[in-house]
């Protein structure tokens, strides 16, 4: 049995999609602090929605795991990722990579080792699949996700521009080689 508090990282089932998009939904502005609301508002109405999380979690392709602390009456979701097997971008040259979509952490537990743990994990349940490379999208101006990724052995290998609503913003694509 796990302490109370302890974080335990499981994969996300359908009853999950909701507190998935409450959470996910209060976390993106955190990255785009100089967005503006309604561009913010525009991205979590298309993206970040229970049906979007539904779709993620039934989708065979997708792998959705999330992190969960203890709380005052149920477990409360401190962290996610979503991972896409077979996730191709046409600036990257690899053929059926393996895309790391999302991975956020509640800010309260930055510096904890949660999301270090939610990368070994994800990590993990790809080296059970046929080695292909991973890649990622971050927002260039985000140095510490930047600089989490580096050390896990991501590179940076090109850019991209991601919309969050009418916004443009220049995100990296980051490539490894194989989990």
């Amino acid at each position: 049995m796990l302490a109370p508090g302890t974080p335990h990282i499981r994969r996300a089932t359908p009853a999950d999609a909701a507190s998935l998009a409450s959470f996910a939904s209060a976390l993106f502005p955190l990255g785009c602090p100089d967005t503006a609301p309604a561009d913010l508002a525009d991205y979590i109405a298309a993206e970040l929605t229970p049906a979007r999380f539904l779709a993620f979690i039934r989708d065979p392709n997708i792998i959705v795991l999330l992190n969960e602390a203890d709380g005052e009456v149920e477990p409360r979701i401190i962290a996610y990722t979503v991972i896409v097997r077979c996730s191709s971008h046409p600036n990257l040259l690899a053929i059926e990579p393996c895309e790391l979509r999302k991975l956020y952490v509640d800010p309260a537990y930055h510096g904890h080792g949660i999301a270090n743990d939610l990368m070994d994990c994800a990590l993990g349940l790809l080296r059970a699949e046929p080695p292909r490379p991973i890649w990622l999208s971050v927002f260039s101006g985000n140095a510490r996700a930047i600089a989490f990724y580096r050390k896990w052995g991501f590179e940076v290998v090109g850019s991209q521009e991601f919309l969050v609503g009418a916004d443009a913003q220049k995100d990296f694509l980051m490539q490894r080689r194989t989990a």
